[in-house]
C-alpha cells in the first residue's frame, strides 16, 4: 500500500512541476506583450485570436451538426417503423 501511495504523490509533484512551469511561460509572454507597442498589442491578439476563434466557432458548427443529423436519423428510423406497424 505504501508504494502506491507513493506513486500517487509522485505523479502529484509532476503534475504541479508541470503546471508551474506552464505558469512561468505564460507570465513571460504576458510581461512581452504587455511592454510592446499598443498597435503592436492589437495586431498580435488579433493575429491570434481571428483564427483561434474561428477554428473553435468550426468545431462547435461540425458537432452540433453531426449530433442534429444523428437525433435526425433515430427519428426518420422509429417513425418509419411505427408507420410500417400501423398500417
Amino acid at each position: 500500500m505504501g508504494v502506491r501511495w507513493v506513486g500517487v504523490v509522485g505523479v502529484g509533484v509532476a503534475c504541479c512541476v508541470v503546471l508551474e512551469m506552464v505558469v512561468a511561460w505564460y507570465d513571460g509572454v504576458e510581461l512581452w506583450l504587455v511592454q510592446l507597442a499598443y498597435p503592436l498589442q492589437v495586431a498580435l491578439v488579433l493575429a491570434v485570436l481571428v483564427p483561434l476563434c474561428w477554428g473553435v466557432a468550426r468545431g462547435v458548427d461540425r458537432a452540433l451538426d453531426v449530433l442534429a443529423a444523428r437525433f435526425a436519423r433515430g427519428r426518420d428510423v422509429r417513425g418509419r417503423g411505427e408507420r410500417g406497424r400501423a398500417a
